[in-house]
């Protein structure tokens, strides 16, 4: 995210751009990606912020402190411009300085977030201004936000001159989803298989029977088995069963709801039979993702 900034200095001659990093209690952190990285300040060193960006990876609701919470209002309230990046949406709408306003957050967190804060509006785009808000789910939207920010403050000729430094060749919309279509993550065009799979999404809590697939589908199963065979090589039952599998693993290690309410969430009727299936896929226990 800094690097669009280092290039806007660079390439119009000026200091167009100064940054501090900051946390908690300054010096070391640990990124989520367990790389260390010097912070310039603690929060209790900052005075007023222009511009805050709050950068969180996973499990934001771990880091979300009564002194960090109380540094953002405080920015807040001095009129800062606050912008998010992956979850950080999440330690901003905990601090409350995201209610009634649109934001996103990283796809893996936006239902937890939209339980959580009910009066923060998530929704599932690129890039998101709204007032003295901005917001990005995260990666190469990291992008998208700071090229944004650079043409709306010193015009598009130095935001294209910055995109051509860092090879970014195609400016994207900022209502463009998150995930790739459909068709892109199967890598088939066949409208039955995708309809299929959309239908099993859709069904997650109460899944459907393969024979009823088939029916809203107006196909034979043996033709839709033939489809999930040669394009997934997989059978439908057995397709199905994983997506479930991996809604659960998400939300043990995105959501604080129980074991059981995660097998009940996710299609399971029994505990036992639910617990056996998360073991044999991913070899743990689903109690050893918390």
């Amino acid at each position: 995210m800094l690097g669009p900034l280092r290039h806007a200095n660079g390439t119009s001659d000026d200091d167009l751009y100064e940054w501090f990093l900051v946390s908690e209690s300054g010096g070391l952190i640990r990124s989520s990606d367990n790389i260390e990285i010097m912070t310039n300040v603690s929060i209790k060193d900052v005075d007023k912020c222009e511009t805050l960006i709050i950068c969180s990876g996973r499990d934001p609701w771990l880091s979300k402190t009564a002194a960090l919470l109380g540094f953002i209002r405080q920015q807040n309230n001095y009129g800062a411009d606050i912008g998010c990046q992956d979850t950080g949406a999440y330690i901003a709408a905990a601090a409350g300085v995201l209610d009634g306003y649109r934001t996103t957050i990283h796809w893996e967190n936006h239902e937890s977030a939209s339980q959580t804060f009910p009066k923060v509006t998530f929704v599932q785009e690129l890039l998101v201004i709204d007032r003295k808000r901005f917001s990005c789910p995260g990666a190469l939207s990291g992008l998208d936000m700071m090229l944004y920010l650079i043409s709306s403050q010193y015009g598009k000729a130095l935001a294209s001159q910055v995109a051509d430094a860092l090879v970014y060749t195609h400016e994207r919309a900022h209502t463009e989803p998150q995930r790739r279509s459909m068709q892109l993550r199967l890598d088939t065009r066949n409208p039955h298989l995708i309809e299929a799979v959309q239908l099993m999404e859709q069904n997650i809590e109460e899944p459907l029977l393969i024979t009823e697939l088939a029916d809203h589908l107006g196909i034979s199963r043996r033709e839709l088995e033939r489809l999930f065979k040669s394009h997934l090589q997989q059978t439908p039952k057995s397709f199905y069963r994983n997506l479930r599998l991996e809604k659960a693993r998400w939300m043990l290690q995105q959501t604080r709801s129980s074991v059981t309410s995660v097998a009940m969430a996710c299609g399971f009727i029994s505990l036992s039979h639910f617990t056996r299936s998360y073991q044999q896929t991913f070899c743990k226990k689903p109690s050893d993702e918390r």
